[in-house]
C-alpha cells in the first residue's frame, strides 16, 4: 500500500512530464515552421517558448527527484 505522499509526488511527476512534453512540442513546432525566416516578433516568440521549455524541464526534473527521494525513505 502506498502512502498519500507517494500518490501526490507521482501525480506531480506525471503532470510535470506532460507540461514538459507540451512545451517541447510547441518549441519543436515553432522551429519547424520558422526554419527559413524569423522576424523580430518571431524571435520574441522563440524566446518565450524556449523559456517555457526550460522551466517545465526543470520542474519535471525536480518532481522526479522528489519522488525518488521520498520512495528511498520507504526503504531506509
Amino acid at each position: 500500500m502506498e502512502c498519500n505522499e507517494c500518490n501526490r509526488t507521482e501525480r506531480f511527476l506525471l503532470e510535470a512530464m506532460i507540461a514538459a512534453d507540451k512545451a517541447e512540442t510547441a518549441l519543436r513546432c515553432y522551429l519547424m515552421t520558422h526554419e527559413r525566416f524569423a522576424g523580430v516578433s518571431d524571435l520574441d516568440e522563440y524566446g518565450s517558448l524556449k523559456t517555457e521549455q526550460q522551466k517545465t524541464t526543470e520542474e519535471r526534473d525536480k518532481a522526479y527527484l522528489e519522488l525518488v527521494k521520498h520512495k528511498q525513505g520507504h526503504c531506509a
